[in-house]
């Protein structure tokens, strides 16, 4: 019984690690570091040139609409409280409702891979990360997200123990890419796999703690 677990336990580990080396290799081909405007790799059919677009033309920001609430005063929801780094916590109620690209502004715990969230639908948004959305025909959500993970944020900081991304900075990134219709398959490609990757690390944590609850039960 226990081999068998650690069997499955293994299957999912290696298609989860065979998953990230897929990301990541798609990722550095689709957006190579440095001044570029066209991928190593495209998919079949598309033709459109990339373009060199700053990212305050292709999208608007919603950092107007921001409220950050002290943990001892949120009330308890459903609605995900962002913060930096992702979600803080669930609270009642809403800042924004639709799709968005949230960039840390200040906080980041990871200056080298920087803090950049996709939110879909209603969430509550404090003052520590930028809210952006694209620009309709223009930018796709999902892609503005991987594209701006792949970029060199960490130079645009400004501050000292405590760094920060002004909204200038941010709308100042040059971002190549490709028609909207291009964006919208690359987005969902990247959002596969990542989705591929939460269902195959949550079956990995489940037969983890399964194992180890039978382990001190059968072996006391």
């Amino acid at each position: 019984f226990f081999v068998s677990l650690d069997h499955l336990l293994t299957l999912h580990q290696r298609k989860l690690d065979k998953l990230q080396v897929l990301k990541k290799s798609l990722l550095e081909k689709m957006f190579p570091t440095g001044d570029y405007t066209k991928p190593q790799v495209r998919f079949k059919g598309y033709t459109h040139a990339w373009e060199r677009r700053k990212t305050g033309e292709v999208t608007n920001r919603y950092d107007n609409l921001r409220v950050p609430v002290a943990a001892n005063l949120r009330v308890p929801g459903n609605t995900p409280y962002y913060g930096a780094n992702g979600i803080q916590d669930y609270v009642k109620g809403y800042t924004h409702d639709g799709e968005f690209v949230l960039v840390a502004e200040d906080g980041a715990n990871d200056l080298k891979n920087y803090p950049v969230k996709h939110a879909i639908g209603r969430i509550w948004v404090n003052n520590h990360a930028h809210v952006l959305q694209g620009a309709e025909g223009v930018a796709d959500n999902k892609f503005l997200c991987y594209a701006l993970k792949q970029t060199d944020i960490q130079s645009l900081l400004v501050g000292g123990g405590r760094t920060k991304l002004n909204a200038e900075a941010l709308t100042q990134i040059c971002l190549s890419m490709p028609d909207v219709k291009e964006q919208k398959r690359i987005g969902n490609i990247f959002k596969s796999i990542d989705t591929l990757q939460t269902l195959h690390q949550q079956k990995v944590d489940k037969l983890q703690q399964l194992k180890k609850a039978l382990l001190e039960k059968m072996f006391v």
